[in-house]
């Protein structure tokens, strides 16, 4: 796969604590910062919850030539850490986040501490090409209300946590002029989802990426997931990282941070701890 060189773009972050050790936060497709508030508020003292906006997502900017492959989602996350003064950070990510963290973590190994991926891999389920596809048609509706948008959320997420979902209705979105709510979204960052040819190539740079990452790798898989199986889980943790494991949060789908924000707060705590130990 070629490798574009991507002008990196100056994210949207929240950053509550100010202080201590920065464990940066980043989404997965189509979602928003605002989707770790609670899990950041569950973190252990000490640590620093920084959360983005995506490019294309949000209130980010969106990119002017609609560069929104994995690595110019990464491209992005040094740039915020060097406008911060942070030379080094753990890193969370989900779904599309955590695949664009994965390049990160092997090609700047030396801003990454240790990586959190959540329910992300190299390799889909079958079902997950539908589930993206479901997600991108609710984002490419327009709604009534903030009400309607909640009520499409607790659809997508059955299992999720009812504060959230509001929070989420709530956030990401932009007002038409003709008074109808539309997700905050780039229409760019649709691209060429579920093209074979271009999944193929990128699955398997991601599998060589997964081989390339030296730091300690936590693996968080939800049980009830449609997207990352527990045979792929497995294969990254046993057969490809240097340093993985792995955690199931057994109640939980693919957005886990959702349906069981403080089991993975709690993971994510517990992994970094003893990260600091070795």
């Amino acid at each position: 796969m070629n490798r574009r060189k991507t002008e990196s773009l100056a994210l949207a972050y929240s950053d509550p604590r100010k202080s201590g050790t920065p464990v940066l936060l980043v989404h997965g497709f189509l979602h928003n910062r605002f989707l770790w508030e609670k899990l950041a508020s569950d973190l252990p003292d000490g640590l620093r919850p920084i959360a983005v906006d995506l490019r294309g997502h949000g209130e980010s900017p969106w990119s002017p030539d609609a560069a929104y492959d994995l690595r110019s989602y990464a491209a992005d996350l040094p740039e915020l850490l060097d406008d911060l003064e942070l030379e080094r950070a753990y890193v969370v990510g989900h779904s599309l986040g955590g695949n664009a963290c994965t390049f990160l973590a092997a090609e700047r190994p030396e801003g990454v501490i240790a990586l959190v991926l959540v329910d992300a891999g190299p390799s889909l389920e079958s079902s997950g090409t539908a589930h993206m596809a479901g997600e991108a048609g609710n984002a490419l509706r327009s709604y009534a209300s903030i009400a309607e948008i909640r009520e499409q959320l607790a659809l997508t997420h059955p299992l999720g946590d009812p504060e959230i979902l509001d929070r989420l209705a709530s956030t990401g979105v932009m007002r038409r002029v003709d008074d109808r709510y539309e997700p905050a979204i780039d229409l760019g960052v649709f691209g060429d989802l579920g093209a074979s040819v271009e999944m193929v190539a990128l699955e398997r740079d991601l599998w060589s990426a997964l081989g390339e990452v030296s730091c300690p790798v936590l693996v968080v898989r939800g049980g009830v997931s449609a997207i990352l199986s527990e045979t792929v889980a497995r294969r990254m943790v046993d057969d490809v990282l240097a340093d993985g494991r792995l955690v199931t949060l057994p109640t939980a789908g693919h957005a886990v941070m959702i349906d069981d924000g403080p089991g993975l707060a709690a993971a994510i705590g517990d992994f970094i701890l003893a990260s600091q130990t070795l």
